[in-house]
């Protein structure tokens, strides 16, 4: 079992860990990266898992509801824990709820759990930034606005992707294929992306930090293990959920409360701590799975 997990997180983490040393020694400006990241190669293999014959979405419609319940649990239970502690409710309770779906989780889901996890995977990464660029937003900047996701090339693969899916419509291999390896390159290039950014985030304010840290994978997971008694879902969205409770917070709460100006030193540190806390977190969650 031991060899089975290590086999499992050690990739994930090697290539994170590629990134973060290579941030340290050469500082990249990563902004085009990332903008392509989740402009190009995120949506590419959101859409090309989507028009695929056997993809069906709503086959994932209880396990997005259950995601959605997992970061609104979390959210109370942090808002919950800021009141006790004094801290800012509105910088702290994002992290708790915005992890890392897509950096962090699509290639934990394939690495557990095989290529099979990869929808359900993506359908919760969809149902994450809709929430984020909704109710995240909200939060940190004190107005709602729907219109930011709406302007997310995510959402635009997961309609036409959805639509296509619908109207049985298959593309010309000249054009999938290339759709096909433009998604590829997402989930290594995530990882690494992860690194380099965890170099620009702070250890500020690591009481904050450490209290995420704990506050975040105790918090999902005990909410996800309560869920899946709770609602039909078959074992392999059972054991999605799980993991992405276990997920740390996002480098995106990071960039929203320094746009809006809400303890980003704060947020960095919760983002920092908990992503390093991850390692210790993530292999014992596994074992958990695995062993089930």
């Amino acid at each position: 079992m031991t060899q089975q997990i290590f086999a499992i997180v050690a990739p994930l983490f090697l290539i994170v860990g590629v990134g973060y040393l290579y941030g340290v020694r050469e500082r990249p400006a990563m902004d085009t990266i990332n903008s392509m990241i989740m402009d190009i190669f995120v949506p590419a293999l959101i859409f090309h898992v989507m028009i695929q014959d056997d993809f069906e979405p709503l086959q994932y419609s209880v396990l997005m509801a259950a995601g959605a319940l997992v970061m609104l649990g979390s959210g109370i239970i942090a808002f919950g824990v800021a009141r006790v502690m004094g801290f800012a409710w509105r910088s702290f309770v994002p992290p708790a709820m915005f992890c890392n779906w897509a950096n962090l989780g699509l290639p934990l889901y394939v690495f557990a759990l095989g290529e099979q996890a990869l929808g359900g995977g993506i359908m919760l990464v969809v149902v994450g930034n809709v929430m984020c660029f909704t109710i995240g937003t909200y939060i940190y900047s004190g107005k709602l606005s729907g219109f930011e996701v709406l302007r997310t090339p995510i959402i635009a693969a997961v309609v036409l992707g959805a639509l296509l899916n619908a109207l049985n419509v298959h593309l010309p291999l000249f054009v999938d294929r290339p759709i096909d390896m433009l998604g590829q390159v997402a989930i290594p290039l995530m990882l690494f992306s992860l690194g380099v950014r965890l170099t620009r985030v702070s250890w500020n304010d690591s009481l904050a930090g450490f209290v995420m840290a704990a506050l975040c994978p105790i918090a999902g997971v005990s909410i996800a293990l309560v869920l899946v008694q709770l609602l039909p879902m078959p074992e392999l969205q059972r054991n999605i959920l799980i993991l992405f409770g276990v997920l740390p917070p996002a480098v995106i709460n990071f960039m929203l409360a320094e746009q809006y100006n809400r303890d980003p030193e704060k947020v960095a540190s919760m983002v920092m701590i908990g992503n390093l806390s991850s390692v210790v977190t993530i292999p014992l969650i596994l074992y958990f799975v695995l062993a089930a």
